[in-house]
């Protein structure tokens, strides 16, 4: 069973009473992250991430062993793999990639506001 918090509407930036503060957390230079919900005894976790206009991740490739969902809630992310320029993703773009699939790295020309959720699987 599920131990994540259930909430009813409410601005993401002022969490519900009785709830920890959310922040942004820095995860790179011009990349900040925010948890919005997750279960600990599962690793599910649910958040937003936002990279600031003309930042490249300095991770090269990514691969981990959960299931990632990414939508573009705002803003364009580059594909930068392998290709000169690579693909532009905007606004409305989704992402669903399995355990062990190797992505990145990318960048945000006029920077983005993603949400991400993370399943672990097994």
């Amino acid at each position: 069973m599920s131990k994540m918090q259930q909430f009813e509407f409410h601005h993401y930036t002022t969490p519900p009473p009785g709830t920890s503060p959310r922040t942004w957390e820095p995860l790179e230079p011009g990349i900040t992250q925010m948890t919005l919900n997750s279960d600990p005894s599962t690793g599910r976790v649910m958040c937003l991430q936002r990279w600031e206009p003309n930042t490249r991740n300095e991770i090269q490739n990514f691969v981990h062993d959960y299931i990632e969902e990414i939508f573009i809630v705002e803003g364009d992310l580059r594909d930068l793999k392998g290709r000169e320029g690579g693909t532009v993703w905007r606004k409305g773009a989704y992402a669903y990639r399995k355990p062990g699939m190797d992505h990145g790295p990318f960048g945000s020309e006029g920077g983005c506001l993603m949400f991400i959720t993370c399943t672990p699987v097994g």
